[in-house]
């Protein structure tokens, strides 16, 4: 396993097969010690302008989507504004990528400044992540699709007659295994 895999993995083991949003993602950045700005490529407030100027950081930011800055005094993941969730979770998850390879160790910012290795590093770092969120997506989504379907058979029988109100969570269990789903038993 390369290095990159296992930080991939160790991010990952924290979600128990649930897929990870943009919140979970901000919410590494800052357990690294970074902070996330939002910024426009056309008109930024005063707070953001000023750091982006003061960084020499503006002519950068207008041509990224996103980059990582660090230095003795600040940690800032820089993020353009505007973008769809996925996208965010995309960039994020790339920018996370360089922070737990420590691509920041030797340069100051991330991006085309970077060597080929780095990006090829959080590209793959960023592909597990997106590959990992793909393979959870479609387990949730069946397992309330196969629910959905084991009630309203349940609901089918009850309304035709064939079963009595008070039968109708035997008549859902008994259904559940038709579905492909498992039946909890209920102790007591």
């Amino acid at each position: 396993m390369t290095p990159v895999q296992r930080e991939a993995r160790t991010f990952l083991s924290q979600f128990h097969r649930r897929p990870f949003t943009v919140s979970d993602l901000e919410k590494a950045l800052q357990e690294q010690g970074f902070s996330l700005v939002e910024y426009s490529r056309i008109s930024n407030g005063k707070e953001v302008a000023t750091l982006l100027t003061s960084l020499r950081l503006f002519d950068y930011a207008a041509r990224q989507s996103a980059f990582t800055y660090q230095d003795s005094h600040l940690r800032i993941v820089f993020m353009q504004e505007n973008l769809s969730q996925q996208e965010q979770i995309i960039l994020l998850s790339h920018e996370l990528g360089h922070i737990l390879c420590r691509h920041l160790e030797r340069s100051p910012a991330t991006g085309p400044g970077s060597s080929v290795l780095q990006e090829q590093e959080a590209n793959e770092f960023a592909s597990i992540l997106l590959r990992y969120n793909r393979r959870c997506r479609p387990r949730r989504i069946a397992l309330w699709g196969g629910i959905g379907i084991a009630v309203a058979a349940a609901l089918v029988v009850l309304i035709s007659g064939q079963l009595q109100p008070d039968g109708l969570l035997n008549g859902i269990r008994s259904v559940l295994p038709q579905a492909g789903l498992p039946v909890c038993h209920r102790q007591g």
